[in-house]
């Protein structure tokens, strides 16, 4: 399995390390691909491209992504926190809190598979 993904750009394609990609966020028919921009994680790179999320979605969630809201697609391995507050909310490590709003629990279950809880 490819640990790699080509992404439409201006002028062709951009390969991008699967692992490297925090998140993905719907923009009506547009994604953006959120990706930590050298050290300071709090500043992303964001690359906009034009594909839906369900597309993105097709792809990536085979790699271990999960769709937690009907506009977000996250990467397990940064997660920052997941919390009660407001029904069910994660904090990435760029510091956007996302509202679980797909089945909760389902979503909950996938991410405590990736990630062990004690």
């Amino acid at each position: 399995m490819t640990s790699k993904i080509a992404i439409p750009i201006l002028n062709g394609f951009e390969i991008l390390n699967i692992q490297e990609i925090i998140r993905c966020e719907a923009d009506g028919n547009y994604c953006k691909i959120i990706s930590p921009n050298g050290n300071d994680i709090r500043q992303p790179e964001i690359r906009v491209v034009s594909r839906n999320l369900k597309e993105i979605c097709d792809n990536l969630s085979k790699k271990g992504f999960i769709r937690i809201h009907h506009s977000h697609l996250i990467n397990p391995l940064y997660i920052k926190k997941v919390l009660k507050s407001e029904g069910g909310m994660i904090e990435m490590v760029d510091g956007i809190k996302i509202r679980i709003t797909q089945n909760k629990e389902t979503v909950l279950h996938e991410i405590f598979d990736y990630v062990p809880k004690i």
